[in-house]
Protein backbone atom coordinates (compact mmCIF):
# COMPACT_ATOMS: atom_id res chain seq x y z
CA UNK A 1 0.00 0.00 0.00
CA UNK A 2 1.50 3.33 -1.06
CA UNK A 3 1.41 6.29 1.23
CA UNK A 4 0.05 9.59 0.00
CA UNK A 5 3.03 11.96 -0.52
CA UNK A 6 0.94 14.88 0.82
CA UNK A 7 0.11 13.15 4.09
CA UNK A 8 1.88 14.31 7.23
CA UNK A 9 4.46 12.17 8.95
CA UNK A 10 7.97 11.02 8.22
CA UNK A 11 8.67 8.89 5.21
CA UNK A 12 11.80 6.78 5.10
CA UNK A 13 13.43 5.44 2.00
CA UNK A 14 14.86 2.06 2.90
CA UNK A 15 16.19 1.31 -0.56
CA UNK A 16 19.87 0.69 -1.20
CA UNK A 17 20.44 1.33 -4.89
CA UNK A 18 23.36 -0.29 -6.69
CA UNK A 19 24.73 3.19 -7.31
CA UNK A 20 25.49 3.47 -3.56
CA UNK A 21 27.57 0.29 -3.38
CA UNK A 22 31.35 0.70 -3.48
CA UNK A 23 32.83 -0.75 -6.65
CA UNK A 24 36.16 -0.70 -8.42
CA UNK A 25 39.62 -1.85 -7.51
CA UNK A 26 40.99 1.69 -7.18
CA UNK A 27 38.30 2.68 -4.66
CA UNK A 28 39.00 -0.37 -2.51
CA UNK A 29 42.76 0.23 -2.68
CA UNK A 30 42.34 3.85 -1.57
CA UNK A 31 40.07 2.72 1.26
CA UNK A 32 42.47 0.05 2.56
CA UNK A 33 45.44 2.40 2.16
CA UNK A 34 44.25 4.75 4.87
CA UNK A 35 41.11 4.02 6.81
CA UNK A 36 39.61 4.09 10.27
CA UNK A 37 38.81 0.62 11.61
CA UNK A 38 36.17 -0.49 14.12
CA UNK A 39 35.89 -4.14 15.13
CA UNK A 40 33.23 -6.31 16.72
CA UNK A 41 33.01 -10.06 17.30
CA UNK A 42 31.96 -10.96 13.79
CA UNK A 43 32.32 -7.80 11.68
CA UNK A 44 34.86 -5.15 10.88
CA UNK A 45 33.99 -1.69 9.60
CA UNK A 46 36.62 0.22 7.64
CA UNK A 47 35.81 3.70 6.42
CA UNK A 48 37.53 6.74 5.05
CA UNK A 49 36.09 10.19 4.73
CA UNK A 50 37.00 12.64 2.01
CA UNK A 51 36.72 16.41 2.29
CA UNK A 52 35.52 16.50 -1.31
CA UNK A 53 31.76 15.80 -1.36
CA UNK A 54 32.08 14.70 -5.00
CA UNK A 55 33.55 11.40 -3.71
CA UNK A 56 30.04 10.45 -2.60
CA UNK A 57 28.87 7.94 -0.01
CA UNK A 58 29.56 4.34 -0.98
CA UNK A 59 29.45 1.15 1.08
CA UNK A 60 30.96 -2.24 0.24
CA UNK A 61 30.49 -5.70 1.71
CA UNK A 62 33.24 -8.32 1.88
CA UNK A 63 33.19 -11.95 2.91
CA UNK A 64 36.80 -13.17 2.58
CA UNK A 65 37.51 -16.52 1.01
CA UNK A 66 40.13 -17.35 3.64
CA UNK A 67 37.58 -17.23 6.43
CA UNK A 68 34.46 -18.36 4.60
CA UNK A 69 35.37 -21.16 2.23
CA UNK A 70 32.09 -21.92 0.45
CA UNK A 71 30.92 -19.43 -2.18
CA UNK A 72 27.25 -20.01 -1.36
CA UNK A 73 27.88 -19.06 2.26
CA UNK A 74 29.97 -15.99 1.30
CA UNK A 75 27.19 -14.74 -0.96
CA UNK A 76 24.55 -15.29 1.71
CA UNK A 77 26.57 -13.40 4.32
CA UNK A 78 27.06 -10.47 1.92
CA UNK A 79 23.31 -10.41 1.22
CA UNK A 80 22.58 -10.39 4.94
CA UNK A 81 25.07 -7.57 5.55
CA UNK A 82 23.52 -5.52 2.73
CA UNK A 83 20.06 -6.07 4.19
CA UNK A 84 21.05 -5.04 7.72
CA UNK A 85 22.83 -1.96 6.37
CA UNK A 86 19.86 -1.10 4.16
CA UNK A 87 17.53 -1.11 7.17
CA UNK A 88 19.95 0.97 9.27
CA UNK A 89 21.47 3.37 6.75
CA UNK A 90 19.62 6.24 8.41
CA UNK A 91 22.53 6.46 10.87
CA UNK A 92 24.49 8.29 8.15
CA UNK A 93 21.54 10.06 6.50
CA UNK A 94 22.07 13.51 7.99
CA UNK A 95 25.73 13.67 6.94
CA UNK A 96 25.20 12.86 3.30
CA UNK A 97 22.08 14.94 2.79
CA UNK A 98 24.21 18.00 3.63
CA UNK A 99 26.96 17.11 1.09
CA UNK A 100 29.76 18.42 3.30
CA UNK A 101 32.08 15.46 2.70
CA UNK A 102 32.28 12.05 1.08
CA UNK A 103 32.81 8.64 2.62
CA UNK A 104 33.74 5.16 1.47
CA UNK A 105 33.12 2.28 3.86
CA UNK A 106 33.30 -1.49 3.82
CA UNK A 107 31.92 -4.15 6.14
CA UNK A 108 34.04 -7.30 6.39
CA UNK A 109 32.68 -10.57 7.81
CA UNK A 110 35.02 -12.38 10.20
CA UNK A 111 33.04 -15.55 10.87
CA UNK A 112 31.50 -18.29 8.80
CA UNK A 113 28.34 -18.97 10.78
CA UNK A 114 26.59 -15.61 10.82
CA UNK A 115 22.86 -15.06 10.98
CA UNK A 116 20.80 -11.93 10.40
CA UNK A 117 20.51 -11.31 14.14
CA UNK A 118 24.29 -11.75 14.66
CA UNK A 119 25.06 -9.27 11.93
CA UNK A 120 22.44 -6.82 13.17
CA UNK A 121 23.71 -7.08 16.74
CA UNK A 122 27.27 -6.27 15.63
CA UNK A 123 26.62 -3.80 12.82
CA UNK A 124 24.50 -1.28 14.72
CA UNK A 125 27.19 -0.47 17.34
CA UNK A 126 29.75 -0.15 14.52
CA UNK A 127 27.46 2.30 12.74
CA UNK A 128 27.07 4.27 15.97
CA UNK A 129 30.84 4.45 16.48
CA UNK A 130 31.38 5.63 12.93
CA UNK A 131 28.54 8.13 13.27
CA UNK A 132 30.16 9.69 16.35
CA UNK A 133 33.51 10.05 14.55
CA UNK A 134 31.85 11.47 11.45
CA UNK A 135 29.91 14.02 13.47
CA UNK A 136 33.20 15.28 14.92
CA UNK A 137 34.70 15.48 11.41
CA UNK A 138 31.61 17.21 10.10
CA UNK A 139 31.85 19.89 12.81
CA UNK A 140 35.53 20.46 12.03
CA UNK A 141 34.83 20.80 8.31
CA UNK A 142 31.92 23.18 8.88
CA UNK A 143 34.08 25.27 11.19
CA UNK A 144 36.79 25.65 8.55
CA UNK A 145 34.54 26.53 5.60
CA UNK A 146 34.67 30.13 4.32
CA UNK A 147 30.88 30.52 4.63
CA UNK A 148 31.03 29.69 8.34
CA UNK A 149 33.79 32.25 8.89
CA UNK A 150 31.71 34.97 7.21
CA UNK A 151 28.72 34.20 9.44
CA UNK A 152 30.77 34.42 12.62
CA UNK A 153 32.10 37.92 11.90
Amino acid sequence: MKQDPNSPGPTFDYSLPRSKILRGRRNFERLFEKSTVHNSDSLQLRYRYYEDPAEGCYVGFIAPKRRIRKAVRRNKIKRLMREVYRMNQHYFGEFFSEDTFGMHAVFIANKDSLTYSDISRDMIPLLNQAREKLSIMSKKIKKNTPDANKRQT
